[in-house]
């Protein structure tokens, strides 16, 4: 009996870590080369996801409808972009349909894990025709959960996160965990971007994990009082 209960509450207590790696989480790992392109003000800069300079820790799809981008610094009076920027100097777009993806890696899909997925997504104030199209999602297996929030208006930025019900269940567990970043592209003469930020992702087991430690302990503790004495 010892030996059982042990087991349950080491086997669950793996669950409380919480915070999950995402790579270049908040895009300053910038690709080999810099950003490469300066027409778009005398201070901002981007590259685009081509195969020559994919963005790293990101896979993107079409190539070149994405990448990163430096819109002149948070504080910079030329930034005609974004009033600020969420997380250090540099985010990351995606125009024309474009989906930017990351595979985490070494993790999978935890029955009864609640995970969160957090994104601020920007909307672009340069342009009266630009506006907010960037969606995030977070997919568990073919169990996709959509990031919600709320258009924070030009030149601003909001943060976007999926709810509780994004819940491993026994159809996806095991499976591999993807974050999708995308955005809607142009519709008629309204071009809509999506730019995004300080990606997070976290994982919390479900109340019954922390049911089923705390009564292992119990029982353990119960175990050992009751044990004879030699």
């Amino acid at each position: 009996a010892f030996r059982v209960l042990a087991t349950l509450a080491f086997a669950a207590a793996p669950a409380f870590a919480s915070m999950i790696i995402v790579n270049n989480f908040s895009f300053e790992t910038l690709p080999v080369g810099g950003l490469t392109f300066h027409d778009c003000g005398t201070v901002c800069s981007y590259s685009l996801a081509t195969i020559l300079i994919p963005i790293p820790g990101w896979s993107s799809t079409p190539s070149s409808t994405s990448g990163q981008f430096q819109p002149g610094g948070p504080t910079s009076a030329a930034n005609v972009f974004f009033t600020s920027l969420p997380d250090g100097a540099t985010s990351a777009f995606a125009n024309t349909f474009g989906t930017m993806s990351q595979t985490i890696a070494g993790e999978s899909v935890g029955l009864g894990t609640v995970y969160t997925l957090s994104v601020d997504i920007g909307h672009r104030g340069d342009a009266t025709n630009v506006f907010m199209g960037g969606s995030a999602d977070l997919m568990l297996g073919s169990t996709r959960c959509d990031a919600i929030g709320v258009d924070p208006g030009a030149g601003k930025w909001g943060t976007y996160t999926t709810t509780a019900t994004c819940v491993g269940t026994s159809a996806n567990a095991g499976a591999p965990i993807t974050i999708e970043l995308r955005t809607i592209g142009d519709l008629g003469n309204a071009h809509y971007t999506g730019n995004f930020d300080n990606v997070q992702l976290s994982g919390v087991p479900e109340p019954a994990s922390f049911l089923l430690i705390g009564s292992a302990l119990l029982a353990l503790k119960a175990f050992r009082r009751r044990r004879p004495i030699a």
